[in-house]
């Protein structure tokens, strides 16, 4: 009863799924970009992490599928929901939009340090879900041919997992203890690099 009246229930402003929170991050991008290009005013931390929270959606597993229910007696079983063409569209514009940020400052500055840090901290969350993601698209791939790759992949999955949360648990540790090694330091910084990374690699395989 509860799930037929949520089909029946409309769209916020009847307007087609998903254009709310895609004009919503789209908004959010969009200032976030304009005040890096102005310069000379500092990006405030509220709005990177808005804008982090608009990439954990559109690039992050809801994005990628909404997962199948579990058949029940009764209930038959709903398959897998695609991306939608909306999702694919705004994750287009936010690359885009990415890149050309990139590209503009690094035109000026071809080094890491010609890139603004509210950027590049973004850039890191956005760079540790596609590398993240590629690999799990080489490791599962293949995976299906025969059961060397399928052991081969869960290998991939167990080791990656364990590097993971190997890592965020020291990263974490040092964090709260105020570790100061070099060793520390350098893996607080990739500890979003960490984290994304991981996060899209469960996109596929999952």
């Amino acid at each position: 009863m509860a799930e037929d009246l949520a089909a029946r229930i409309r769209e916020p402003l009847r307007l087609p799924h998903g254009s709310v929170r895609g004009t919503i991050g789209l908004i959010v991008t969009g200032t976030y970009a304009y005040l890096l290009l102005r310069g000379g005013a500092e990006v405030p931390p509220i709005l990177i992490n808005s804008v982090v929270v608009v990439i954990a959606f559109y690039f992050g597993t809801r994005a990628a599928t909404t997962p199948p229910t579990v058949a029940t007696p009764g209930r038959p079983l709903v398959p897998a929901t695609p991306t939608t063409r909306h999702t694919k569209i705004v994750r287009g514009i936010l690359l885009l939009a990415f890149g050309g940020l990139a590209g503009w400052f690094l035109r000026a500055n071809p080094t890491v340090q010609g890139i603004p840090p509210a950027l590049l901290a973004v850039l890191e969350v956005l760079g540790g879900y596609g590398s993240g993601l590629i690999v799990s698209w080489l490791v599962h791939r293949r995976a299906h041919e025969n059961i060397v790759r399928k052991r081969f992949a869960t290998l991939a999955r167990d080791l990656i997992a364990i590097g993971a949360l190997a890592l965020t648990a020291y990263t974490c540790f040092a964090l709260a203890t105020g570790e100061t090694t070099i060793f520390a330091d350098r893996v607080v910084d990739a500890l979003s690099l960490v984290v994304t990374f991981y996060f899209g690699s469960r996109v596929i395989g999952r």
